[in-house]
């Protein structure tokens, strides 16, 4: 049985501030930090730190190579992670002093994600094997079909 995290890759850009930024106001963070991030991301690392083998399956644009180095050194498989054209998924966060979050998401490069990119990766893969989704990529609709379809 494999394991087939289909899911988003986002450079996460997270601002601390003291409250969220209002209509027609420019304040200043207290913080910043860039992370590699989406749930996809997150997930798959999360798996592979509790002993998980598993494959990534996802796009990213030229800004997002340290995702695939990142996730090998988990041992997670990347053979399905794909540079597009687009710029990589980014998230810009806002965390107020409460600990409160508001995000921005822009899809970027997980908006890329087609049918003919999900039919070549679900080929690899076969009735038993497990999918896991996070609803942060295009193309879910046709990605759970196809799974069912295929057993998986």
């Amino acid at each position: 049985m494999k394991i087939l995290n289909f899911g988003s890759l986002n450079l996460d850009y997270v601002y601390g501030v003291e409250h969220f930024v209002r209509p027609g106001e420019t304040i200043r963070p207290k913080q910043f930090a860039r992370h590699l991030g989406g749930k996809g991301f997150n997930q798959s690392v999360a798996m592979a730190r509790a002993g998980a083998r598993l494959f990534h399956a996802g796009k990213i644009g030229a800004d997002g190579k340290d995702f695939p180095d990142l996730l090998r050194s988990l041992e997670v498989d990347t053979s399905y992670i794909r540079e597009c054209e687009n710029v990589t998924g980014q998230a810009v966060i806002q965390v107020d002093e409460s600990g409160q979050n508001c995000i921005l998401l822009n899809g970027g490069a997980n908006a890329e994600v087609d049918e003919a990119f999900i039919d070549e990766v679900l080929s690899h893969f076969e009735p038993g094997d497990l999918l896991l989704i996070q609803n942060e990529i295009s193309g879910i609709a046709h990605l759970l079909e196809t799974a069912r379809k295929k057993g998986m």
